[in-house]
């Protein structure tokens, strides 16, 4: 007779494809020597597409931070639904698509990163990391029913994505041009007690790391749409103000690589004719901040005193729409 099915097989008849895996490992990083064999184990379940594969670790608990890690660390898994195991230390992956489905976006999304590369070849990190950044927010449009809302697939395919899509669109497109980034969860907005789950990215910059929330970048509201180049490359300072991490990260030791300061938009002092050397006439828009000493004393001057006026050419009956963010001074 014949016999056909799916039998579970042992983890060590699957490819070791780890060796050859070079994103920047971040949530590896900060495993014990135990949890990084899981964590390469599940990887090549992952990358290879199994299922039904006998494990090591049998309980739950310690195999959800390991497949966690393994997907913060690693976006291109986009394929990957859901997981379980049981009692006896059987591991399964389900994907939600086939593999001729996965086969189709890899190549779609490669071809993205081709003319990516080719777009940035002359750029320097910080450019490379700027450009990426608008060219997420340019493309997509934020959307909570969006089909595979918490993938890349959302974002540089469909181009409708939540957080979840526009930070691991982010690391992705980081790590092609050769920028450490990595994944990172916790609550949104906690200055203001909205408490949302939110997705964003800590990026390696000149021996530093720095924060960058594309989703946040992305701001459209009943009169407008535009970057926010607030959650462009701001500081662990700045990010603790804001979220409620719950994964670990780094601290910024140096700050001088924030966006304000990278493009002199950061001033510690108030004078008019710094500020309107600082605008470029033939865009729409303008961005400054101002150190904690002297915010409230420039916000006056700029918008109660009508200093604004003085800086920015209001004829032909333009006119000016501001925001602030008293949270990133």
């Amino acid at each position: 007779f014949l016999l056909c099915g799916c039998f579970p097989q042992s983890y060590q008849s699957i490819e070791n494809k780890f060796k050859q895996d070079q994103c920047f490992k971040y949530h590896y990083q900060l495993l014990n020597k135990k949890q990084k064999q899981l964590y390469q184990i599940i990887y090549n379940i992952a990358h290879t597409r199994k299922q039904n594969i006998y494990i090591k670790e049998k309980q739950i608990d310690k195999v959800s931070k390991i497949v966690n890690a393994v997907l913060k660390d690693h976006p291109e898994l986009f394929y990957i639904k859901e997981w379980s195991l049981n009692t006896n230390g059987l591991f399964n992956f389900e994907y939600s698509m086939k593999e001729k489905e996965i086969l189709k976006d890899q190549k779609r999304i490669k071809k993205i990163v081709k003319q990516l590369k080719e777009d940035t070849q002359d750029l320097k990190s910080y450019q490379k990391i700027k450009y990426i950044y608008e060219y997420l927010i340019q493309q997509c449009e934020y959307l909570e029913e969006a089909d595979y809302n918490q993938e890349i697939i959302s974002s540089l395919i469909y181009h409708k994505t939540v957080c979840s899509g526009y930070a691991k669109a982010l690391q992705y497109l980081l790590h092609e041009v050769g920028i450490e980034a990595t994944y990172l969860t916790g609550m949104s907005d906690v200055s203001s007690g909205n408490n949302d789950y939110h997705a964003w990215n800590m990026v390696k910059y000149d021996n530093d790391y720095y924060y960058v929330d594309a989703t946040w970048g992305d701001l459209v509201n009943n009169e407008f749409e535009t970057i926010n180049y607030d959650y462009l490359m701001f500081s662990s300072e700045e990010m603790n103000k804001n979220y409620q991490i719950q994964d670990s990260y780094e601290d910024t030791t140096n700050g001088n690589n924030t966006y304000y300061k990278k493009e002199g938009y950061y001033f510690d002092y108030y004078r008019i004719d710094d500020l309107k050397q600082k605008i470029n006439l033939s865009q729409n828009e303008c961005h400054f901040q101002f150190s904690s000493e002297i915010y409230e004393y420039a916000k006056n001057r700029l918008v109660s005193q009508g200093d604004v006026y003085k800086i920015i050419d209001v004829s032909n009956d333009r006119e000016i729409k501001y925001i602030d963010d008293e949270r990133f001074h």
